[in-house]
């Protein structure tokens, strides 16, 4: 039996096809967020290890031997002591408690410097600023690991991290291909702290007792890949050609490439590994979904569905509400953690349908910023756009940023894209017809034109999002 599992921000996703069907069936356990201070989000590892058992010892009987291709979310870190053990939380993307160590850095060597090595600007989120932070406060580290691959040690006794997670800690030079040693001599980390480096299709074999644990008689492990470099891959878009749009708790816009894409002009987009010879330029938000989450909770929401259909009594515009959704700081273009989110324009007469769909509309004019930084610094304009995440479950949604973008947005067959890039790794690993497989069972199955005069509408109110989020900035920079 082969599965594609993926690592998420709020729970675990597994899929496994069914060759009756021609379609994927899909189990999930979620896992709880914590946010233990201001700036600061993290897991529990243990919670995490112990819902990826839960939902393996409930496929033992299918099969007794199991394959696992992996995704994951991407800069997580956790620290662990000299018995290998965690001694703290696995700080997530979403974390910024580490903005004074990133400036430190941003002032001692500059942006550049870690950008062009790495593909990674500086940022809160990225493992120089974090390792440093953790250094300060623990002084018994033995190694620091992603999430994923701490689950991988405690399923197999290894200590590995694949490519593209490396490359998304901003310690990994992703020109030669390893750990950058001039990075680490400034952070005073040696690489015996770090997990070993292999291919995302190595066949790693789980130690037996833990595959007996589960009612296995084996379980081979394929390290893969983190799960927005999969969404490409779970949809087939591996070209420059073909743009992915996500938008699930944060959001990205990606392009596969065969060399590193930087940009030039300044530090707008990232550039990560996906294996040995390809290559993903994108850009990402921390603030999709998870907005909607802020919005249910403080506004009374009963579901995601009432926000959206909320959102939807409101006309164009929200009648001049424009809501800049940056509740967890900003990663691209500018990189700054310091900003939050701000509405503007709310008076007596508004209601929350008008927040509601101000949110929606400020997080699609963040989907065109990245598509644009993405554009311009890839010297590409996409054939094709493939949306994939939470938010292609709304067809209002999709279409609100279809109108935002004047782009026609399509829509698989397929839900969960990042394990199904898990799955389709593990193919690839194992020498099956991964590209076949693709071709046969991942459609395209709808497609949202954009109406062309809502396009001409949003243009007009994209000049005033991005007017204030412009002014802000020098806000956000004094105060």
């Amino acid at each position: 039996m082969i599965v594609g599992v993926d690592i998420g921000t709020e729970g675990l996703r597994v899929v496994i096809f069914d060759e009756e069907s021609g379609r994927f069936k899909e189990l999930k356990e979620n896992y709880k967020l914590y946010f233990p201070a201001p700036d600061q989000v993290v897991q529990k590892p243990e919670e995490i290890f112990q819902a990826l058992k839960r939902i393996l010892r409930s496929l033992s009987s299918f099969d007794r031997k199991i394959y696992i291709g992996f995704s994951s979310v991407f800069h997580s870190i956790l620290a662990l002591n000299e018995k290998l053990e965690p001694i703290t939380d696995s700080i997530i993307w979403a974390d910024r408690r580490a903005i004074e160590e990133k400036e430190f850095l941003e002032r001692e060597y500059g942006n550049r410097f870690f950008y062009e090595k790495t593909g990674c600007p500086l940022h809160a989120m990225y493992w120089p600023a974090k390792s440093l932070w953790i250094k300060k406060r623990y002084s018994d580290i033995r190694k620091f690991v992603s999430i994923k691959s701490y689950l991988i040690y405690k399923m197999s006794g290894r200590l590995i991290e694949e490519l593209s997670l490396a490359s998304g800690t901003g310690l990994f030079n992703i020109h030669h291909q390893h750990w950058d040693e001039e990075i680490l001599r400034i952070l005073e980390i040696d690489e015996s702290l770090l997990p070993e480096l292999v291919s995302p299709y190595e066949i790693i074999k789980a130690k037996t007792e833990f595959a007996k644990e589960l009612g296995f008689d084996d379980i081979y492990i394929i390290p893969g890949a983190g799960d927005g470099v999969l969404a490409n891959f779970g949809v087939g878009a591996i070209d420059s050609k073909t743009a992915v749009i996500t938008v699930g708790t944060s959001g990205a816009v990606r392009l596969f490439f065969k060399k590193p894409v930087l940009d030039d002009k300044g530090t707008s987009t990232w550039c990560y590994l996906f294996d040995e010879e390809n290559y993903v330029l994108g850009s990402a938000i921390n603030n999709g979904g998870i907005v909607l989450m802020w919005l249910r909770k403080m506004m009374k929401f009963e579901s995601y569905e009432e926000i959206i259909d909320s959102a939807m009594k409101s006309p164009i515009g929200a009648k001049g509400v424009v809501f800049l959704p940056y509740l967890n700081g900003e990663r691209c273009p500018n990189w700054v953690e310091k900003y939050k989110g701000v509405i503007v324009g709310l008076t007596s007469l508004h209601s929350r349908e008008d927040v509601a769909r101000s949110a929606i509309e400020g997080i699609g004019f963040r989907v065109k910023d990245m598509l644009e930084s993405v554009k311009r610094v890839g010297k590409t304009s996409p054939n094709e756009i493939i949306a994939t995440g939470g938010f292609t479950n709304s067809k209002e949604w999709v279409q609100i940023v279809s109108n935002i973008l004047g782009e026609k947005i399509e829509i698989t067959n397929t839900t969960n894209q990042s394990a199904i890039g898990a799955y389709l790794i593990a193919l690839k690993a194992l020498k099956m017809d991964w590209k076949g497989f693709l071709r046969r069972y991942i459609k395209i199955n709808s497609v949202v034109e954009p109406i062309n005069q809502d396009f001409e509408v949003y243009q007009t109110i994209y000049k005033k999002y991005r007017y204030l989020y412009d002014l802000l900035l020098k806000y956000w920079d004094k105060f």
